[in-house]
């Protein structure tokens, strides 16, 4: 099957736009295709719309817009961004510098709010070359029958997840599709993205584990991720708090790193604090407020992870650590490749019970840590 953007087309143009309500989960495994693009056609300009097109902000927002364009921005690939908006005026001018930079190519690959990325897209440009995933419909099929119908070309987003194992086969063959991308274009053969974080981060990183563990290196040290941007995705609190209470009562060594989200930081510190059976215990709390490459380092200086499934789980994968991976039933597709054992909850994550991450945990630790001093199990 041939791309809906030929090889002649990308060839002769010089700039492209491409769009999707990115998060950092996605842009573990999408940045892996920008790459290739940017590879196979070095002199295309390509910008970055993940703007998501909701009608209304949400908290999250302004720090996801920092984390991605730190991200972004260290790849060296991607000459302009357009992040989320804070309200409609903001996005609106977002749109008129856009319409200023002549896009030859628009594209749009994603799942949700798909019509208003292709009415969006050709509000942008008049002429360029559009393409866009189209997904399920809306309570409105004639609007969205109206947008899709204003652009030059479009597939269906669902029939890919349909054939698709894992995120990485859903990409590729999104990429494939639009864009005439193989896995014989990937830089170094990787569907996810590889990891290079500077001496700073992680000097930064090893500070704090040093001072959490007391400079003892037989501590081990656990990487906590509970929340995440949906409520389906989190670990409560209390059901994580048994769970270190439980791990507490069989190890002796171990110290843990609670990281959240920057609107989450002062909440689950003073969780943490204000609870008498935790607040002894060696647990710091922690998000990357400096920059974004914060985070993998730190998860690079953890020995294990246990993580919802959000960004840390992918971020886990990358940095090459096993883990334990909480998440609901329905989203197969995104579960961590590498060393994990994935816990599935019947709808949410919050149905697995504590005593199945305890002993999900154990295999994990027996499996990385037998015969060191870092498996310290209690008599």
């Amino acid at each position: 099957m041939s791309s809906l953007i030929s090889h002649t087309q990308l060839q002769n143009a010089q700039r492209i736009l491409y769009m999707t309500h990115l998060a950092i989960g996605d842009f573990v495994y999408q940045s892996v295709w920008l790459k290739a693009l940017k590879a196979k056609y070095p002199h295309l300009v390509i910008d970055v719309w993940f703007d998501d097109c909701r009608s209304r902000p949400q908290s999250w927002a302004t720090g996801r817009n920092k984390v991605l364009n730190e991200w972004i921005d260290s790849l060296g690939i991607i000459d302009k961004t357009y992040p989320i908006v804070g309200d409609l005026a903001q996005r609106q001018g977002y749109i008129s510098q856009a319409q200023l930079l002549n896009y030859d190519l628009i594209v749009f690959i994603g799942k949700n709010r798909s019509e208003q990325f292709a009415k969006i897209a050709r509000k942008i440009s008049t002429s360029a070359f559009v393409v866009a995933s189209k997904s399920k419909p809306l309570s409105n099929p004639i609007a969205k029958w109206l947008y899709f119908n204003n652009i030059n070309a479009y597939f269906s987003y669902d029939d890919m997840v349909k054939s698709s194992q894992h995120i990485t086969d859903l990409y590729g063959q999104c990429f494939e599709r639009a864009l005439g991308l193989t896995c014989g274009d990937l830089v170094d053969g990787q569907k996810q993205l590889v990891f290079h974080v500077d001496a700073i981060y992680q000097q930064q990183a090893c500070t704090l584990i040093n001072k959490l563990t007391a400079n003892d290196t037989n501590k081990l040290v656990v990487f906590v991720n509970h929340l995440s941007t949906a409520d389906k995705r989190d670990y409560p609190f209390a059901q994580l708090k048994q769970v270190i209470l439980t791990l507490e009562l069989q190890y002796q060594n171990l110290v843990y790193i609670f990281n959240c989200p920057p609107d989450k930081l002062n909440e689950v510190t003073t969780q943490v604090a204000e609870d008498s059976e935790l607040n002894h215990l060696a647990i710091t709390t922690f998000t990357a407020k400096q920059n974004f490459f914060q985070l993998p380092a730190l998860i690079a200086q953890s020995d294990i992870v246990i993580s919802a499934e959000t960004a840390t789980a992918h971020l886990a994968v990358c940095m090459d650590k096993p883990q334990v991976t909480i998440m609901s039933n329905d989203l197969t597709l995104w579960q961590p490749k590498g060393d994990s054992i994935i816990l599935t909850g019947s709808g949410q994550a919050k149905s697995i019970t504590p005593q199945q991450i305890v002993d999900a945990f154990t295999q994990q630790l027996k499996q990385h840590y037998s015969g060191t001093p870092k498996l310290a199990e209690r008599l």
